[in-house]
């Protein structure tokens, strides 16, 4: 399992999926996030809520997203993660 730790609350989590899976169906749960078809191919996400961040009065929120990929090769594999983390990506400067 890949598992990340991402500065996002699940509300923002849910609302910039759809730009990481590329159309794939999905539905959510509490603590589960179904992507794909719910009998074959596809992946899971677990979400666990962490303890923010703090940096002096700023406070960042956190959540630790493992991902268990069903029936799907290194490739596949490999281009969701990069297609995952470019909509999740946040510039700065």
């Amino acid at each position: 399992m890949i598992v990340k730790d991402m500065a996002l609350t699940r509300d923002d989590l849910l609302r910039l999926l759809p730009g990481a899976v590329d159309g794939l169906p999905w539905r959510a749960d509490a603590d589960r996030i179904q992507i794909g078809e719910s009998e074959g191919d596809g992946v899971d996400l677990l979400v666990e809520p962490l303890p923010p961040r703090r940096f002096g009065p700023v406070e960042i929120p956190r959540l630790r997203v493992g991902f268990a990929f069903r029936g799907w090769d290194e490739a596949e594999r490999c281009a969701f993660l990069a297609r995952f983390d470019r909509a999740f990506q946040r510039g700065g400067g």
